[in-house]
């Protein structure tokens, strides 16, 4: 008896001696504050993580809405105070002080973006047709809703004729392939740019690079051009996909399209190598990327309308290289919009293109010092 108690004595565990839960307790709060300090000492990431999520919140808020309002209209042939006075009630319109002369005036202001409505109006002011800018897809449904309560004050409920210009069908291939154009490029400019020059550095090749006799700038259009040549691949192979698959003609010149294609272009692979010299792994250049491509898909104009994103956000959306590169896109595939209309988002691109590339140029040379 003697004998066993002392055996089970022994086999219990002293106070002294720590038990092998405890030691993974302390082994895992190790663990964890090694974590904490080392997003500490990685402020860019502890920024993303804390900032993203809150950034993220506010443009889905703010942005995610297909609710269309003040929609710029104009009438046609004849000024009516009643039919103005049955839109003004609709917020959805936005009834512009000109009057056009006739529907070819009309669908003028149209083709050049003035309005995304026209509305025909007889010398009694009953309206007697409405022309609508269906490459806007979401505006011109918004109109579709909206005719309801006009038809019931303005012409005492008798149907009027609704005639979609650019986009008839109001297919969505029609109106999301232009934009999926974008999309793709900014992809390949910003994400795989900037992880592709990060990658080099993290496995020493950057360094290697550096002994040869190229020169810094010869460095850099050395390692955009590949990209630059993958993101035109890309372009081509979209377009005949949109073309072959989705039925979705080009009603423009090509040859535009891949000029304008190129300018957007470059103002991307600018971003992407700013990107690529702030970030310090491939993990924060992603995050970084990622965190400059959402707003671009959701406060370009490519699935929210920019009337429906209130000012406060708004502003964000003129400083994204794809707002001005939808116009283009939509306009040449939908509407065969040519340089006359097409230059002013062409110049803006061109200028975004310059500082971008500009600033990662310095930025370039100076990591590389």
């Amino acid at each position: 008896m003697r004998l066993r108690r002392s055996v089970a004595v022994a086999a219990e565990p002293s106070e002294d001696v720590p038990t092998r839960g405890s030691k993974a307790f302390r082994r895992l709060k190790a663990l964890i504050r090694k974590e904490f300090l080392q997003l500490r000492r990685d402020p860019r990431t502890l920024a993303l993580m804390v900032f993203s999520p809150v950034m993220l919140m506010l443009v889905f808020g703010y942005a995610a809405s297909f609710d269309v309002k003040h929609i710029r209209a104009e009438l046609v042939g004849t000024q009516s105070q009643a039919l103005r006075s049955a839109l003004e009630k609709n917020d959805a319109f936005d009834v512009a002080g000109q009057v056009a002369d006739d529907e070819a005036a009309a669908e003028d202001d149209i083709q050049h973006g003035r309005v995304v409505v026209a509305i025909e109006v007889d010398p009694r002011g009953v309206p007697t047709q409405v022309l609508v800018d269906g490459s806007r897809l979401m505006e011109a449904l918004t109109v579709e809703r909206s005719l309801i309560a006009l038809q019931a004050e303005a012409s005492g409920g008798a149907q009027i004729p609704v005639r979609m210009l650019y986009n008839p069908l109001l297919r969505s291939a029609d109106f999301m392939i232009p934009g999926l154009i974008g999309q793709i490029m900014v992809q390949v400019g910003v994400v795989f740019t900037a992880l592709g020059i990060v990658r080099e550095r993290e496995r020493g090749t950057m360094e290697q690079l550096l002994i040869t006799p190229l020169g810094r700038l010869e460095l850099m259009v050395g390692k955009v051009l590949p990209y630059l040549a993958i993101a035109f691949l890309d372009l081509v192979v979209v377009v005949a996909v949109a073309r072959f698959l989705f039925h979705v003609t080009i009603a423009g010149s090509l040859l535009l399209l891949l000029a304008g294609s190129a300018v957007f272009l470059a103002s991307t692979l600018g971003i992407g190598l700013m990107i690529s010299t702030v970030a310090q792994n491939q993990q924060q250049a992603l995050q970084m990327s990622v965190f400059i491509q959402l707003p671009q898909i959701l406060l370009s104009g490519w699935i929210f309308p920019l009337a429906a994103i209130p000012w406060a956000i708004r502003w964000i959306s003129y400083l994204l290289p794809l707002t001005y590169y939808l116009p283009i896109a939509r306009g040449i595939f939908l509407k065969g919009s040519g340089l006359q209309d097409l230059w002013p988002n062409l110049v803006v691109l061109a200028v975004m293109a310059v500082v971008y590339l500009s600033i990662a140029t310095l930025r370039f040379r100076r990591s590389l010092d």
